[in-house]
């Protein structure tokens, strides 16, 4: 029995480690916490895995811890302890992280801006997937919703970060 758990966890960390991680760092923006939220995500999928029921994929379960563990960690008290300090770094004048700083595009930016301006329910339905790349049918299943339910909620999502975008000065077809 705990070998074939073991193979199951090893199978489920195999097909879809990379794919958490970048789920969770659209959520966090760092990607060592990323890393983290993913490995309690296999950790809680482990001890659970007989209350596993399939009547979702291993994928869409997976899923759904990992963004329960996102939601979870950004609204922890030591998570906004660590913004006010970013926060007060900036207007400190001191960059946080210069390397990132050098690194980011703008127009990546002002996306990423627009997206995490998003309430949870927009963000999650475009974050799984855009980012995550999920059908509509693994979407509804994760977020336990209507499938028409993710695509009115998946439409104005994109509407609302295109009419932030526009807001923002952001040029379509433009290279900056």
């Amino acid at each position: 029995m705990k070998e074939q758990k073991d193979a199951r966890l090893l199978k489920a960390m195999t097909d879809n480690g990379d794919y958490l991680v970048r789920l969770c760092y659209t959520y966090v923006q760092d990607w060592v916490i990323a890393e983290d939220l993913v490995q309690e995500t296999f950790v809680k999928f482990y001890e659970k895995m007989e209350q596993f029921r399939e009547e979702a994929s291993v994928k869409t379960y997976l899923y759904r811890i990992a963004i329960n563990n996102c939601h979870s960690h950004l609204a922890s008290w030591r998570y906004k302890k660590l913004q006010v300090i970013e926060s007060w770094s900036k207007l400190m004048g001191e960059s946080v992280d210069p390397e990132n700083n050098v690194l980011a595009n703008e127009s990546d930016a002002l996306l990423v801006a627009a997206i995490e301006k998003l309430p949870t329910k927009y963000k999650d339905v475009l974050l799984l997937f855009h980012f995550a790349e999920l059908s509509l049918k693994e979407v509804s299943e994760t977020l336990k919703m209507p499938e028409n339910t993710v695509k009115t909620r998946l439409r104005r999502a994109r509407k609302m970060v295109g009419l932030t975008l526009v807001e923002e000065g952001f040029e379509y077809g433009s290279d900056t």
